[in-house]
């Protein structure tokens, strides 16, 4: 049915979008000693069928190349055949290369050079980067984010300053966004990619629905007479993935209070540990009150001794949530010509490859770690030697744990995500550490049919048309239930015998609580449902023609309409009255077009387009009042639905130009300019939600009328070259951003209402400054220094609550921040590849042993974050203190040994390979915790002067910490020490009176403090209380990978 619906929508499209796969390759043929053009030469691709013929000025064009390495051969009647090797073409760029032919002396005669192509590329005015397979697998990374983060203004998939939704994710023309989310669907197999082109500002008018950047992955495609391929496998060993002690250490913060003979029986306060020690962990009043309180309540049944508690304790506790197995990668890829079939289907080949892997999370959780297996399959059939046809299959499933307590898309990705999670989180924090189903697991599937038809139509033009089906599954719920028949022996025998179930292991609905009742393993866990289905047809393609040596024009458009059968929310089975869901069936679709025109000259490049969206969401949404009682509060019955006022939505329509232009300067050297209207959907999970409480009361509401969300770019660069192996970047931009979605909230005069409803009152402006520094070739050493500088300052316009009642507004409106302007973080990335010639050192036994090694260094650095602390609400303080600087270094050593056909490659990836310690900003119980320590650093004077409490001068930043293995010597600030009640020998005091530094002991009363101790104590920075839960102050300690790769051509 949902196709049927989309059939008439699809025959009236007539010129459809096609993101850049290919490259082309042009020049000029000159007779060498003349000067003259030469008309009617034969130019071609070796090994393909690409080619073309001079025209009456001397000039060719060969459209629509694949990325790659190519040599070219130029031949003409009367003079010496020459070929070009090594030529490199890019996605959506050209390859100039420019052929001087010679007058044939001797018959037959070949000439043969390598290309030397400039690196300062004309035909770029933007901020772009292409990077090859070869460049890949000397990179120690993993994933196409991994890659593409090493690039100035790139995190991850985030792109200066944009969130990831922002960026739009292609492989082989096919846009992978997901249409719910707009967040990228990775996981490409490595093995599979030829080509990654990287677009962080100013891409063209063919690009829509994406405002920070464009990816686009091109893959490899199957040799049409030879096989070839490929298999990766590396693997670290278990181990901790943070730094200190583990949090199931009898030790740590959890269990010492509850396993220390000192105190676990008496109770923390009993004296033993003094002020300072107590609010290092949780207080507890020892296990003699908990069997006192067992013995005394009406239950004989759960009389408990003493020792009894504990023991029961321990078992309840039991989980070991440390990582027991390794982190994985397989990714393999093997192609070349269907077997048997091949020459009857037009030399049909094929690629296939597939990714594994299994990156374990910082402690085990409902799944102990994320699991990802992808697939990817290329077809391709020259159908003519105008035409191909190409049949792309992608699959991809990936496995782990939730981050949602309330249905939705998010899953843990990596430590941090975890680490966060145990932050400063209240009383749920042990429920959080010493259960696996507090958080749901959950299962993402998802699949991509393309079908993709070029076609030549003369040597001057072609088209492409591409069909897309996407679909793609969500699966979260609880984990298995609970066996609570089983019992299992605590202690004792016989009539004193204690038994238990499994718990905490499995999902149990009602309330249940550990013996000491911090730890619940029932009730409000695994609350997060998600069984959302999402269909997406897309037809879209371009036509492209090299109008004259000067013009070449791209135009199309594209239709995508969209199936979203979302039902997520929460669902708490003791707590009905918190559940709540998010339910909507809608089948919105979008138009685009645009027309893209390229202004090739010798000093001036320019591409001027247009874009035109038009979006419709296809359907009806409510028109009642924000305060109406019946619809937004628990007045609402589903009977009642049909009697709200519903109104046809209606599309928009938007127009996006784009201008970008460069102009060389000399041959090594150019400026360029970009400007452009970037326009993008809100998320559309977002858009169609109306979600209800257990009693039926509005939490959230969408709107699909809402605009785009628009963003106005402009970049200015500059390229030079030198030396003919090195280039240097420059580039500075601005990015005003409109219309973004946000949330305001509406609140009714009686409180009934009170809900969330989607607007579009967000702005950001976002300016920056990128510098690279490259050595792109070199026979000992290549690589690149990258630097970034980037402000943002965002706001919303308007108010972001409306209050019914008049004098709530008005308390609302004094209050009201509008704007944050958050300082610049410098970054700085660096790749470094050392390696040695091929043939280098002796020859033994075929090999040159002491060639073709190398010592990739990766290195980061960045300036520490900004942030507000203001203890005390001092008006006026923002952004006042800032983070220690950190860095990092990774290091990758490899050797490759050529056996015949073979290629054995052996590495080692040594991540943080310094070992180094970077504050997370995790790992504080809570606010209090938060507090000592801030409170503890010795701040720049003119920070703690601000902040309102008794403070001590120094040069610290957050960040920093007390030595590790020294005692934790706090610094109290007194106005007098004569008038403290129950001084403690621990601290050093200041006292205020006699301007001294003072301490306390039982034997000599007060004394001076003595100087070296107090140059050790600070020193050693002993005065820092640090964060409570130690063990995720710092993250990613040493890891080492071992790894090993074949590949073969045969």
């Amino acid at each position: 049915m949902f196709f049927k619906r989309i059939l008439p929508l699809v025959c009236i499209i007539q010129s459809i979008l096609f993101g850049g796969v290919t490259g082309k390759v042009s020049g000029r043929v000159i007779d060498v000693s003349s000067g003259e053009p030469l008309i009617g030469a034969n130019v071609m691709l070796l090994e393909t069928t690409f080619g073309s013929a001079t025209d009456t000025e001397g000039y060719y064009h060969i459209l629509n190349v694949p990325p790659g390495f190519y040599d070219l051969k130029v031949n003409m009647i009367g003079y010496a055949q020459k070929t070009v090797t090594g030529i490199r073409v890019e996605i959506d760029l050209t390859a100039v290369i420019d052929v001087n032919l010679t007058v044939e002396a001797i018959e037959g005669q070949m000439i043969t050079v390598q290309a030397n192509q400039k690196l300062v590329k004309v035909d770029v005015a933007s901020s772009q980067k292409s990077i090859s397979s070869e460049q890949i697998l000397e990179m120690p990374v993993s994933s196409v984010s991994e890659v593409v983060g090493l690039s100035a203004g790139v995190s991850g998939l985030s792109v200066r300053g944009g969130g990831n939704n922002e960026t739009q994710f292609m492989v082989d023309g096919l846009v992978l966004n997901d249409e719910r989310t707009s967040e990228p669907t990775t996981g490409i197999p490595l093995s599979a990619v030829q080509d990654i082109s990287l677009q962080t500002g100013g891409f063209g008018a063919e690009y829509r629905n994406a405002r920070s950047g464009v990816i686009n992955v091109v893959t490899k495609e199957g040799s049409k007479d030879s096989y070839s391929g490929s298999i990766s496998f590396r693997q670290s060993a278990p181990g901790q993935k943070h730094f200190g002690l583990s949090p199931y250490d009898a030790e740590s913060f959890w269990f010492k209070p509850y396993l220390d003979n000192e105190v676990c029986w008496t109770g923390t306060n009993n004296g033993y540990w003094d002020e300072y020690e107590q609010r290092q962990y949780p207080s507890f009043d020892g296990w003699n009150s908990i069997s006192e309180q067992t013995l005394t309540d009406d239950d004989p049944n759960n009389d408990l001794t003493p020792a009894g508690a504990q023991k029961l304790f321990s078992w309840e506790h039991r989980l070991n949530g440390a990582i027991e197995s390794p982190d994985i990668n397989i990714d393999a890829g093997f192609g070349g010509p269907v077997p048997f079939i091949s020459s009857r289907f037009g030399d049909l080949r094929f690629y296939f490859s597939t990714l594994r892997e299994q990156d374990m999370y910082l402690y085990e959780v409902s799944s102990p770690g994320l699991y990802r297996r992808s697939y990817l399959l290329k077809l391709t059939s020259d159908l003519s030697e105008m035409s191909k046809l190409v049949y792309s299959f992608y699959s991809g499933k990936m496995e782990g744990t939730t981050l949602s307590r309330g249905g939705g898309t998010s899953i843990m990705n990596d430590v941090w995500d975890l680490a966060s999670q145990v932050n400063s989180s209240g009383f749920t924090m042990p429920w959080r550490l010493y259960t696996n189903e507090y958080w749901s697991p959950t299962e993402v599937n998802n699949q991509t049919h393309g079908l993709k038809y070029s076609r030549f139509l003369n040597n001057n033009s072609f088209y492409d048309i591409t069909l897309k089906i996407d679909s793609k599954n969500y699966i979260t719920g609880h984990g298995e239930r609970r066996d609570t028949v089983a019992t299992y022996s605590i202690f004792g025998s016989g009539d004193n015998e204690w038994v238990a179930d499994e718990a905490p292991v499995g999902f149990f609905g009602g309330p249940l609580f550990s013996v000491e009742g911090r730890l619940a393993f029932g009730g409000a866990i695994s609350t997060s449902r998600d069984s959302s289905k999402v269909n997406t047809f897309t037809i879209k393609g371009a036509y492209t023609k090299q109008v004259n040596n000067n013009h070449q024009l791209k135009t199309g458009g594209e239709f995508v309409m969209s199936k979203l059968d979302l039902k997520y929310g929460s669902q708490n089975e003791f707590l009905p009255s918190g559940n709540y869901w998010s339910l909507m069936d809608v089948n919105p679709y979008r138009l685009s077009f645009f027309i893209q025109d390229k202004l090739e000259y010798k000093g001036f490049v320019a591409i001027a387009g247009l874009n035109l969206d038009i979006i419709n969401p296809n359907g009806s949404w409510y028109n009642v009042d924000v305060y109406e009682d019946d619809f937004f509060s628990s007045n609402y019955t589903s009977s009642a639905e049909d009697n709200f006022d519903k109104e046809e939505l209606n599309p928009q329509i938007s127009l996006s130009p784009r201008l970008a232009i460069s102009h060389p300067i000399t041959e090594s050297s150019k400026l360029y300019f970009n400007y452009g209207h970037y326009q993008q959907m809100p998320v559309a999970q977002d858009l169609y939600r109306v979600r209800r409480g257990f009693s039926e009361e509005v939490l959230t509401i969408g709107d699909p009328s809402l605009p785009m969300a628009n963003t106005i770019a402009y970049e200015i660069g500059y390229d030079q070259s030198f030396f003919d192996s090195y280039l240097i970047h420059l580039s500075a931009y601005y990015k005003d951003i409109s219309d973004q979605q946000d949330y305001t909230r509406f609140i009714s005069a009686n409180s009934k209402v009170n809900y969330s409803k989607l607007t579009a009152n967000s702005y950001e402006d976002i300016r920056g400054f990128e510098f690279e520094f490259s050595k792109v070739r070199g026979k000992w050493l290549t690589g690149f220094t990258n630097f970034e500088y980037r402000v943002n300052t965002s706001g919303y316009y308007g108010l972001g609550r409306y209050y019914e009642n008049p004098s709530d507004q008005r308390n609302y409106e004094l209050n009201n921040e509008k704007q944050s302007k958050p300082r610049p973080i410098p970054r700085i990335k660096s790749v470094l590849d050392f390696h040695t010639p091929l043939d280098f050192g002796p020859q033994i036994a075929g090999q040159y042993f002491l060639g073709d090694w190398h010592l990739n260094l990766i290195g980061r650095w960045s300036a520490g974050g900004w942030f507000t602390y203001n203890p005390n609400n001092v008006p006026g303080i923002e952004y006042n203190v800032q983070y220690k600087n950190n860095h990092n270094l990774d290091l990758k050593f490899s050797k490759i040994f050529q056996i015949g056909n073979i290629n054995l490659k052996l590495y080692a990836d040594i991540f943080n390979v310094l070992n180094t310690k970077t504050f997370s900003g995790y790992g504080f119980e809570d606010g209090f915790d938060y507090n000592y320590y801030m409170q503890s650093l010795h701040l720049p004077e003119k920070i703690s002067s601000e902040l309102g409490y008794n403070y001590f001068v120094g040069d610290d930043r957050p960040g920093d910490v007390r030595k590790e293995g020294t005692e934790f010597i706090p610094m109290e600030w007194v106005s007098d020490v004569m008038f403290i009640d129950n001084p403690s020998e621990r601290p050093i005091y200041y006292d205020n009176a006699s301007d001294s530094f003072k301490q306390w002991t039982e034997e000599g009363g007060w004394t001076s403090v003595n100087q070296s101790f107090y140059d050790q104590v600070i020193r050693n920075k002993q005065y820092i209380d640090m964060p409570n839960q130690l063990y995720y102050v710092f993250l990613n300690p040493r890891d080492l990978f071992i790894g090993i790769n074949i590949s073969y051509d045969f």
